[in-house]
């Protein structure tokens, strides 16, 4: 029976090895271009990249009116000089998609970056972004990049085999979090939690010279107070995450920089107030404290763009003109300076 077994055994290895063979040669580049562009062009570019720039929409919004397009990865480069940067971008992505992008930016002969910059999203701490049903097609994107046959991986992406919680459940972690999680304030506050301030604020927080709401203030703060009114903990799963990239990069003699995007502070302060500001500048200094030593540099762009040059005018974003995407460029390039020797 034992004999058999093996016998078995060796046979249905060997079918899935013909029939992973035969889809390497057939489907399987066109799968994984579909499905995980970010890893192909991974592939194709660590052995020729200095840094590798990770980010999302930051990276490459700009103004209409903007004469100058460029990306901040790009403008990046520009003021580096010789360092050749790659960037790797996808919408709404965050450090949980970089730490899995990361584990492949060596080659088998163990080329690759000295340093990897990564877009550091306050807002991407917050339980909006960690609940959102975008994280469903992020989750997609890495199923072909798991390290077992390229097959076996299709067939679990048929599957559905990751993380695809509904909408439904989503959109409800998300409003269990501001219902339940205390804001985190070291003094008394009338508010405890996400929920109890949003609710305060729209009914009537702004009011207009002849006592009415101000709808349209009232709205926008609402979405200043869910996108930045917390406190960012050890439980946090980007936390967990960033913990990783950074055991990574040290590992792997990688230097790390995090760079920090500008949030729009003067909105948040004029629009709800200090208390608001007072969260997100805590939230700063504690990425700081955490992560800043001799592999790793956060870049502090925090309060470094105006809130005129922000794009989204009436929504929370890290979406800059040319203005705010060269300040961010310029501190990030001097930071590398600085910081970074060639191999």
């Amino acid at each position: 029976m034992v004999k058999e077994g093996i016998i078995r055994l060796s046979l249905l290895a060997g079918l899935i090895a013909l029939l992973n063979g035969l889809y390497n040669a057939t489907l399987y580049q066109q799968d994984l271009e579909e499905n995980s562009p970010e890893y192909v062009k991974i592939l194709k570019t660590r052995d020729s990249t200095d840094l590798y720039y990770f980010g999302e929409s930051s990276n490459i919004t700009y103004a209409p009116d903007d004469s100058i397009k460029s990306s901040i990865s790009e403008l990046t480069q520009q003021k580096l000089g010789s360092y050749r940067i790659t960037n790797i971008n996808k919408y709404a992505t965050h450090l949980g998609m970089y730490k899995e992008w990361m584990k492949h930016v060596r080659s088998d002969n163990n080329n690759g970056p000295i340093g990897i910059i990564l877009t550091l999203n306050l807002r991407s701490f917050d339980a909006a972004w960690i609940h959102s049903k975008l994280e469903t097609p992020l989750r997609e994107s890495l199923v072909m990049m798991e390290p077992w046959p390229n097959m076996i991986n299709r067939f679990l992406l048929s599957l559905q085999a990751f993380d695809n919680k509904t909408e439904t459940q989503r959109e409800q972690d998300m409003l269990n979090d501001w219902s339940m999680t205390p804001l985190g304030l070291p003094y008394p506050f009338k508010y405890r939690t996400v929920r109890e301030w949003d609710d305060a604020m729209a009914a009537g927080g702004h009011l207009q010279a002849d006592g009415t709401w101000n709808t349209p203030k009232i709205e926008l703060s609402c979405h200043y107070i869910k996108a930045y009114a917390f406190t960012i903990r050890e439980s946090n799963p980007r936390i967990r995450d960033l913990d990783e990239i950074q055991s990574w990069c040290s590992q792997n003699n990688v230097k790390l920089f995090l760079n920090l995007m500008a949030e729009n502070v003067e909105y948040a302060d004029s629009l709800v107030g200090k208390d608001l500001v007072f969260l997100m500048k805590r939230n700063r200094d504690y990425l700081i404290r955490r992560y800043q030593n001799s592999n790793c540099v956060v870049i502090d762009n925090l309060e470094c763009v105006k809130g005129k040059d922000f794009i989204d005018q009436n929504w929370t974003t890290e979406h800059y003109t040319f203005n705010g995407r060269n300040r961010i460029a310029e501190n990030l390039s001097q930071a590398i300076k600085e910081n970074l020797k060639r191999k």
